[in-house]
């Protein structure tokens, strides 16, 4: 995960890939850079990030700053009719062989997590991702999806995930966190699964040009995913951020994709 310090956002069509462990972004007017975030951002005239950063701190807050930017313009409109909002198709992906499936509902406290199809695709298009951006992944198979809480559009979570073997579950962690300038650490929560033997939940909050962005990594011995909390998951104000729902939204997505169920 190489990342640069935040950089302005440039003009321009397309959809920014999320930077860091995963966040969307509502499609933009001007060409798709070529790159992945933590990752928020047709029709929107929303400024985009530039070329990917070395950061993934700086990709995920030029995707809030997007965010931001259409809802405080109204913005927010035309991202729900272009699937950011309650428009989520009637499934999810449930598997291309050798990767996680991502259920359409997933049972969460305290509500439950809606897959957004359409996000997905205008966030995530598959090939426009750079897998310089996802060091943690390597090696692994990537499927990317954003989800929302069934009664919040307005909160984004742009969730990763691989599957494959991995042999180092807390040092994939380790290396999603590394080149993010982190204002709190990122420290070890429960899975809330007894069969985790050996995996890792870590989260904590990034920081960039003002910005706090809530972010979630685990591993375990068959896969790897990052949760990051974009749109009004994010703020300006570090109290604001709730670092336990996330972590419990990450433990929750964890548990419906690998049992292959909505819950």
């Amino acid at each position: 995960m190489t990342h640069q310090p935040p950089q302005m956002p440039q003009q321009g069509y397309g959809t920014p890939h999320p930077p860091y462990p995963g966040a969307p972004v509502p499609p933009q007017n001007g060409s798709t850079p070529p790159t992945g975030l933590p990752h928020p951002g047709g029709v929107g005239f929303a400024p985009q990030p530039p070329a990917p950063p070395t950061r993934r701190t700086g990709l995920i807050v030029a995707v809030v700053l997007v965010v931001v930017v259409l809802l405080a313009g109204g913005g927010f409109l035309v991202w729900s009719m272009l699937g950011g909002g309650g428009n989520t198709e009637a499934g999810g992906n449930t598997s291309t062989a050798g990767t996680l499936p991502t259920p359409m509902v997933v049972k969460s406290t305290p509500v439950d997590l809606r897959y957004d199809a359409k996000a997905t695709a205008l966030k995530y298009p598959p090939e426009k991702r750079n897998p310089a951006t996802y060091p943690e992944f390597k090696g692994l198979t990537q499927v990317d999806s954003v989800y929302h809480p069934k009664n919040n559009d307005a909160v984004i979570l742009g969730v990763h995930t691989a599957t494959g073997t991995v042999s180092d579950p807390a040092q994939r962690v380790q290396t999603a966190f590394a080149p993010n300038d982190m204002a709190v650490a990122p420290k070890g929560f429960s899975l809330h699964d007894p069969a985790a033997k050996g995996a890792v939940l870590r989260c904590g909050i990034s920081q960039g040009d003002g910005f706090y962005v809530p972010l979630c990594v685990w591993a375990d011995s068959t896969s790897v995913g990052d949760v990051t909390g974009v749109g009004d998951a994010s703020s300006r104000s570090l109290e604001k951020i709730d670092l336990k729902a996330l972590a419990q939204q990450a433990s929750d997505l964890r548990k419906a994709m690998r049992s292959g169920s909505a819950g």
